[in-house]
């Protein structure tokens, strides 16, 4: 099959990516990252040249990149460094992916590539008239991880008391606005006093501190005398520690990540007493989006619903160029980090 070219006819002839340097230990350095630039082949049958337009900076990443990483999950020297990204389809050798379509990919740290077209997922139906950078906020990963968060996991009811870390973040924002959605009270902790009034007076949370300067133990006393009812946690660590103190009987914790710790070696976790658990018949779950695949469809539903509505903020910060992806990647694990939302680089 012969390729369907860009309307102008003009088509890139090399790609730009980052690779892992060396396995990182400590916190996250320039050297990590390896910047090469390499032919592109134009597509052969069955494969598509995309061109991607934002790439998604997931704490995930630095995991990944870590020398303690095991096999199958780590990151090699050498190797590129792996993202979600969405972009657009520029030349096409297979008939089920036009060019111009909007594809959603595991493309990583580069700006474009060649690769079979089962590569990449359509998203044009999904959606529709929204943005593309939405395929990587609310209608992508970070959105249905949030849904499936409060909704699966945490079972937040109406009347209840919700507290969410990490809730300036991709994950948290949504996690938060959906537990409100669900007619829950929402208490958000972020990383500096301009954060924690922004998930009050913007995403319309109940109440929230800086973790930064409050005690959490303190912050949930005066913000929580009562307790709370489900936990959804971003960061681990002492936040994590501090609200299985103050969960009511029958609580839930939803276990989303620990970014407390990606970037210093470990979230270490200390519970004073155990059986604390068992006579507060307390539920305490990780999970991973991938394990609920059967409920993705309900979720995207009620996400794209809630959109249409305008009752539901796709928050997001983009910082520009490739080059700016290692500083992107890491700022979000650096506390106080400025950004909020999901923290996207725009890429071509």
């Amino acid at each position: 099959m012969t390729p369907t070219p860009t309307p102008n006819g003009a088509l890139p002839r090399t790609a730009t990516r980052l690779l892992l340097a060396e396995r990182v230990v400590g916190p996250l350095r320039p050297e990590h990252f390896h910047r090469e630039t390499v032919p592109l082949a134009p597509p052969a049958a069955g494969e598509v040249l995309v061109g991607n337009r934002f790439m998604a900076v997931d704490p995930a990443i630095r995991g990944r990149m870590d020398h303690t990483a095991g096999p199958g999950w780590a990151y090699l020297p050498g190797e590129p460094i792996g993202a979600v990204t969405v972009g657009e389809v520029l030349a096409s050798a297979a008939g089920e992916v036009p060019v111009g379509a909007r594809v959603l990919s595991f493309l990583g740290f580069r700006d474009y590539a060649t690769v079979p077209a089962s590569d990449v997922e359509v998203i044009d139906p999904l959606l529709g008239d929204r943005p593309i950078e939405d395929g990587l906020t609310v209608l992508g990963n970070p959105g249905l991880t949030a849904w499936v968060g409060v909704r699966q996991v945490g079972q937040v009811r109406a009347g209840e008391t919700v507290l969410v870390s990490g809730a300036s973040g991709g994950i948290g924002s949504l996690a938060g606005q959906i537990a409100r959605l669900a007619g829950a009270r929402v208490i958000g902790s972020a990383g500096s006093d301009e954060k924690a009034r922004w998930l009050v007076d913007e995403l319309g949370f109940a109440a929230s501190y800086n973790y930064r300067a409050e005690d959490p133990d303190e912050a949930l006393a005066r913000l929580a005398p009562d307790g709370i009812d489900v936990y959804f946690d971003n960061t681990g660590g002492p936040q994590l520690a501090a609200a299985i103190g103050r969960l009511r009987r029958r609580g839930r914790v939803a276990l989303c990540g620990a970014v407390s710790g990606y970037d210093s070696g470990g979230s270490p976790l200390h519970l004073s007493n155990v059986s604390d658990l068992v006579r507060g018949g307390l539920t305490i779950q990780g999970y991973v989006v991938t394990d609920y695949r059967d409920t993705w469809p309900a979720g995207t539903g009620e996400l794209q619903e809630w959109l249409r509505r305008g009752e539901l903020r796709a928050p997001h910060t983009v910082v520009d160029g490739l080059d700016r992806a290692p500083e992107a990647l890491a700022q979000i694990l650096r506390p106080g980090s400025s950004h909020t939302g999901k923290m996207l680089v725009r890429l071509t």
